[in-house]
Formats: structure tokens, C-alpha cells, sequence
């Protein structure tokens, strides 16, 4: 199937609950980030007023719980995100209905994905069932498998040792979050319904080379099964986008930002050069280059044999594929990475080749 034949496209109040959530919590890196995939971008004037003043006055413990589970380095709370590509859900309400239907089970396999590697999209699902029976058991796979930091280990184990109140909690803060802040939080419906429509020429106009801009240079030629793509069009992510996978999804999710559908047009080769050897600035980002020359690998064993966390090595590669000097092929069980030597020097050079 044709990635393009893939495409759903959705947006909403009741899609961008989650990311207004992540946006609140990780707004400052948020915006270095936009600020680093476009230069000169500068933040949605009443978004950057809001999440200033929001800031200020929630209380220090649903601050405490935002940073638990949607803080960037391991959002957690972004894994039921899945949910999302199963229906369209015409309010914020229903869909807390339908993640106050998912079991303290169900929510524990999510949120162990994270702890898999970037990208994860399945593991041994009997596992939990050993580690939710069994706290030892938990304290191995969690020290020997998780390619988390220390503190999320720790925040894991506390997890897997009451699923139910870490559902509770969880619920709690959505549920304390749509009444006291979304719902009147500002949201431009106008902008999102113009971005849907450039969005849609855009596919027509570019095709897949564009949809991969969006997708995170993710390649579906090795796809056999009838997965989607869902692009989510975010008002709050604004200036960029990542995916969130799942076994279970009948969709791979992208939270697109609104404004991220055409600033990935505007760039010359000249600042397309640029962004690919900024790039490579990162001492992390030439060693994970390296071990991808000639190779097909996951997120997993990248994190596993270069010794970094899951938040490290997204931190890493994030920058290299986006450039496109680091491709991405969705298979049916798992997402890998690779990148050609000859393809990447033909990348990094052919703008200085080139007639000024």
C-alpha cells in the first residue's frame, strides 16, 4: 500500500487535550526546539500568554504530576494517545471516558514502552504479567531491560507496585486539568481548518517526499499489514511534531503542529545544508551516525549499545532524522534505523558543490 493511501487526517479540542498538557509542561524546550527547526519563529503570541499565566497559578502538586507524566524525557501520559486513531471523539469528555476504560494492566504496557527504546511498538506482553505479580521480578526486567534513567526506573517500580492508584492519580489530573484550565484554554478552530487545507494540497502537490517531512522520514514500503497514518493537527505542539506508536493502535499517531505543515516547505538548500551539519554538532548524534552506517537497528539496541537512555538517544537522533541524514522503516513488529555513508556525504556535500 501507498503510504499516501495511509493518510487520515483529525483535529480537535478533544485531540489536542494530551499535547496541550505536554506543551504546559515542557514549554520551554518546546520552544527552543521550534526555534532550532525554524530560525526566527517566534511563539504564538495569546499560546506563549497563556502558558505563562496557566503556569503561575496551578498548584505545586498538579505541577508535580504533569512533570510525572507527560515531562519530555519520558511522557508517559502521552501513551494512551493511541486512542485516539480507534474513533472520533466529539468532546474532551468522551475521551477521558474511553482512557477511564483502559485497565491498570493495559496502562502499565504503555508506559513500559517507553521504557523500550525510542519508537517502541511491542514487546512480550506476558511479561507484565510476571511483573505485576512479582515486585522482585519487576526490579530485574526494569534494571536489566528499561533503557530509562535511574529516577524513571524508580518512578516505573512505584507504578508496577499499585497500578491502581497510579491509574487513579493519572485520571485524577486529566480529569482536574480539562475543568480548571482546558477548558478555557485559547484554541484558534480558523487556523487548524487552514492548516488541514494546506495540509491536504500539500499531499496532492508533494506527495510522499513531503509526507515524510511530517512523519519523521518514516518509510511504510516494508509495511505488510493495513496500519494508517494518523496526522493529528496540534494547536499547542504549533511548530513541530512527533509520533507515538502502538501495538494494539490500529494507526501510527503524529501530533503535527499547525504551523509545522508549512514551514517544512520554506527551506532553501543553503539552510537545508545548514540544519544537516548543525546537525552533527552533538558529539551523541556523529556516534549514533556512525553505528548506523550499513546497519538496521531499533531504538532498543541503539540505546543498549551506545549506553544511553531512551530521553538521550531521542535527544540524539531526533535532529539527524528530521535533517534526513538518518532514515526510518516501519515493519510490522518494530521501527528500525539506518543511514547510508555515501548517501549522507552525497547530502553534506552537494550544496557546496554546487554553482554559487
Amino acid at each position: 500500500m501507498n503510504a499516501l493511501e495511509r493518510v487520515k487526517i483529525r483535529f480537535g479540542r478533544a485531540f489536542d487535550f494530551l499535547p496541550s498538557i505536554y506543551r504546559l509542561t515542557n514549554d520551554e524546550r518546546l520552544t527552543k526546539h521550534f526555534l532550532e527547526l525554524t530560525p526566527g519563529y517566534r511563539p504564538v503570541g495569546e499560546l506563549a500568554e497563556w502558558v505563562r499565566t496557566t503556569k503561575k497559578k496551578l498548584p505545586e502538586t498538579i505541577l508535580e504530576k504533569m512533570s510525572l507524566y507527560f515531562d519530555w524525557k519520558a511522557p508517559l501520559g502521552m501513551r494512551i494517545s493511541p486512542v485516539m486513531s480507534e474513533e472520533s471523539f466529539e468532546s474532551v469528555q468522551a475521551l477521558l471516558q474511553k482512557i477511564a476504560l483502559v485497565s491498570p494492566k493495559d496502562m502499565i504496557k504503555d508506559f513500559l514502552l517507553i521504557g523500550l527504546g525510542p519508537r517502541s511498538v511491542g514487546y512480550d506482553e506476558g511479561v507484565v504479567d510476571k511483573i505485576l505479580d512479582d515486585q522482585k521480578e519487576a526490579l530485574v526486567f526494569l534494571a536489566e531491560k528499561a533503557v530509562l534513567t535511574p529516577q524513571q526506573k524508580a518512578v516505573m517500580l512505584d507504578f508496577i507496585s499499585d497500578p491502581e492508584k497510579m491509574k487513579d492519580d493519572y485520571l485524577h489530573l486529566l480529569q482536574w486539568y480539562e475543568e480548571h484550565v482546558y477548558s478555557t484554554s485559547p484554541y484558534d478552530e480558523k487556523k487548524l481548518k487552514e492548516s488541514q487545507e494546506y495540509l491536504q494540497r500539500n499531499l496532492s502537490t508533494h506527495g510522499n517526499g513531503y509526507l515524510l517531512k511530517l512523519t519523521d522520514n518514516l518509510h511504510y514500503e516494508e509495511l505488510d499489514e493495513d496500519r494508517k497514518i494518523l496526522l493529528v493537527l496540534s494547536y499547542f505542539i504549533e511548530n513541530a511534531q512527533g509520533g507515538i506508536f502502538h501495538p494494539r493502535s490500529e494507526s501510527d499517531v503524529f501530533i503535527v503542529g499547525f504551523n509545522f505543515v508549512s514551514s517544512v516547505l520554506e527551506r532553501d538548500s543553503v539552510s537545508i545544508a545548514s540544519r544537516r551539519y548543525g546537525a552533527l554538532s552533538n558529539p551523541n548524534r556523529i556516534r549514533l551516525l556512525n553505528a548506523l552506517f550499513g546497519k538496521r537497528l531499533t531504538g532498543y539496541e541503539l540505546s543498549r549499545s551506545m549506553k544511553l537512555s531512551n530521553a538521550e538517544l531521542t535527544e540524539a537522533f531526533s535532529a539527524l532524522v528530521a535533517c534526513g541524514l538518518v532514515k526510518t522503516f516501519r515493519l510490522n513488529d518494530r521501527i528500525i534505523f539506518t543511514a547510508d555513508r555515501d548517501e549522507v556525504i552525497e547530502m553534506l556535500t552537494c550544496v557546496l558543490d554546487a554553482p554559487s
